[in-house]
């Protein structure tokens, strides 16, 4: 059986329903004819972010332009007659096609109707139709210029994010203690939620015309870049066989990384101990066995990932700074 949906009124209903009444209010009191269709105009150009709003506006306008200016023109040489409105429709949509303003042949198509229904084409008529747009598109812009803050949404991602990072971290620092340890880390859910904040980074930048980027849609892009070192980290501590002196350091170490996963500042000293762990590994004797040798050698390559995974934070900087 299938389960609806839960009734919700989200803000950009809100702001069409408002939009719509108020575009008809005042195309009604100027004294307009067709007043009702500034309203459609409204409901086509609603977006979900101020510059996609501020593209379909532009592109409505120019379209609905050249269909008045062309319709006007046929009708008057040729009649207004069925044929010929089929025939405008037909030459004008490859036409929108070719300046890219494809995306107002609807709302184009309302306009050519009325000139197709027109009792007499003049100038009245022209000024009547260029009014319209003026209300309706006005009147979208108006409502595309209130958007609900993303700020609140971001930080909540973020926090999601570190305290998922934490907890592998954490488990990682746990496994290492074990040799043939078995990791139960689905890092599907991190991905997850690390697109999804990228997704909603995307939308704050196309509300604002004059940033072209975000600096949480950096950090989340930084987070998916050690996401992969993670990864590779997992798959290299199940691949440790056996005991190890350096073991407890490393362990020790990604338990520091876990609890400043947050920080701002943490990674110059994981470096130094890492680097530290690192020396102290290049003095050891080499190992006398097989599975001794294999698991320095994983020891040696999960330092190196992690020193990776270090340096892309350190690159990122704080995320407040890299806002600046």
């Amino acid at each position: 059986m299938t389960q609806l949906n839960p009734y919700k009124i989200g803000f950009r209903t809100i702001k069409t329903a408002v939009g719509m009444a108020l575009a008809i209010i005042i195309a009604k009191l100027i004294g307009l004819d067709n007043f009702a269709s500034s309203a459609i105009l409204v409901v086509l150009c609603i977006k979900h972010t101020k510059v996609h709003s501020l593209q379909a506006i532009v592109s409505r306008f120019v379209s609905c332009l050249m269909i008045l200016i062309l319709g006007s023109i046929a009708f008057s040489l040729l009649g207004q007659h069925a044929i010929v409105l089929g025939l405008i429709v037909l030459f004008f949509i490859p036409l929108t096609v070719v300046f890219k303003v494809q995306e107002g042949v609807v709302t184009s198509c309302v306009i050519l109707l009325h000139v197709f229904n027109a009792k007499t084409i003049d100038i009245d008529l022209f000024f009547n139709e260029i009014l319209l747009l003026i209300v309706g598109l006005g009147i979208a812009f108006l409502m595309n210029m209130i958007m609900p803050s993303l700020d609140s949404n971001l930080k909540h991602y973020k926090q999601q994010i570190e305290q998922q990072f934490t907890s592998i971290f954490e488990t990682f620092s746990r496994m290492c203690q074990t040799p043939n340890p078995e990791i139960d880390i689905s890092f599907k859910k991190l991905k997850l939620t690390i697109n999804k904040a990228k997704s909603i980074a995307f939308r704050d930048v196309k509300n604002h015309f004059v940033r072209n980027e975000n600096s949480y849609y950096h950090y989340f892009d930084m987070r998916e870049e050690q996401l992969e070192l993670l990864q590779r980290m997992a798959l290299i501590i199940e691949n440790i066989e056996t005991k190890d002196y350096l073991l407890s350091k490393i362990s020790d170490l990604l338990a520091e990384v876990a609890t400043n996963v947050n920080s701002n500042d943490y990674t110059a000293l994981r470096l130094h101990a890492l680097y530290e762990i690192r020396l102290e590994l290049n003095q050891l004797d080499l190992p006398t066995s097989h599975a001794s040798f294999r698991t320095r050698a994983s020891l040696l390559q999960l330092l190196n990932e992690l020193e990776a995974y270090l340096v892309v934070k350190s690159q990122f900087g704080s995320l407040r700074l890299h806002s600046e």
